[in-house]
């Protein structure tokens, strides 16, 4: 059976500086290496849906810029529908500058630009599909598409990663979204408390209600914490190699684990392969650098069976 994803978010050009340290004020700091590539948290997901074996369309706009400069079709090749793409003559694409240190850490500054221009409401021209994740929008997006589509009607599931700007410009509008519209919410523990109050993983049952019956709670090398009606679950971070970019890993988790669950798997298993495969894209370079299916499940009958442990009815 082929599986289809719809990811609705952004599509960035982004340039990767890699950097022994960051800029102060007034500061030059030399650039060891430098690579350019699209970005963008929907795009690195469809990329790794498709990588995971499933058919990934992507729902987002860009410019004749990013078209010309050949970036789509690495999408394209990758086997991504861009039929839902919206191409604009005017504009600037967006953008992404990435600053990334020796232990892999981070540091981002971003151009929304046509990306403001999502609607939600474009979803509707993607479906049918068995998995629509939304990635860094507004819950305004999520509901927008929620209503047009009355309620992601076949949908076998809807998930929701706001992003921590998202989640602190709106909080209680991202809870109104997610128990309407998504059957799954992601956010890092830093995001949760914003919504809680609280780090910890078990306050994410606060935010279940509605339609909303689970919650991925992600804490970066230590793994994620999933909070569900009746079950909490905690998968250990895989470790694989040295890290060297962490851009894309919990898009890579989100599709991975998406990816499993969709198939009817269950959740320590879908668990176990999202770690896996994050933990093998943080050992490359680049947003979309994560594994193939068949890395994963080499890996997951190797060592899945350790990293996964019930931690609460």
């Amino acid at each position: 059976m082929t599986y289809v994803h719809v990811a609705v978010g952004n599509i960035n050009v982004d340039a990767y500086l890699y950097v022994d340290r960051l800029p102060g004020p007034d500061d030059v700091v030399v650039v060891r290496e430098a690579l350019i590539g699209l970005g963008g948290a929907a795009t690195n997901y469809a990329v790794a849906a498709a990588r995971a074996g499933h058919r990934a369309r992507l729902v987002a706009h860009t410019t004749r810029h990013v078209e010309a400069l050949g970036l789509l079709d690495r999408l394209r090749s990758e086997g991504v529908d861009l039929t839902a793409v919206q191409v604009h003559d005017d504009g600037a694409p967006g953008m992404v500058v990435v600053l990334v240190l020796p232990s892999a850490a981070t540091s981002m500054v971003k151009l929304r630009g046509v990306n403001e221009r999502l609607d939600g409401r474009e979803v509707v021209d993607a479906l049918p599909a068995d998995v629509v994740h939304f990635a860094s929008v507004g819950p305004q997006v999520v509901e927008r598409a929620c209503s047009a589509s009355a309620g992601f009607a076949g949908v076998r599931l809807v998930s929701y990663d706001p992003g921590g700007a998202v989640v602190e410009a709106e909080p209680e509008r991202v809870l109104r979204a997610s128990r309407r519209c998504a059957d799954l919410l992601t956010v890092n523990a830093r995001e949760l408390e914003m919504l809680t109050g609280s780090r910890e993983p078990s306050s994410a049952r606060k935010v279940l209600g509605g339609r909303l019956g689970a919650v991925l709670v992600r804490i970066g090398g230590g793994g994620a914490y999933l909070v569900t009606r009746s079950a909490s679950f905690h998968v250990y971070g895989f470790h694989y190699g040295r890290p060297v970019d962490t851009t894309g890993a919990g898009d890579t988790f989100n599709a991975y684990f998406n990816a499993y669950l969709v198939e009817g798997r269950g959740y320590e298993e879908a668990l176990a392969a999202a770690a896996i495969a994050a933990g093998v894209k943080v050992t490359r370079r680049g947003a979309q650098s994560s594994p193939t299916r068949r890395e994963v499940e080499e890996l997951l009958a190797a060592h899945g069976g350790r990293l996964v442990r019930r931690v609460g009815g």
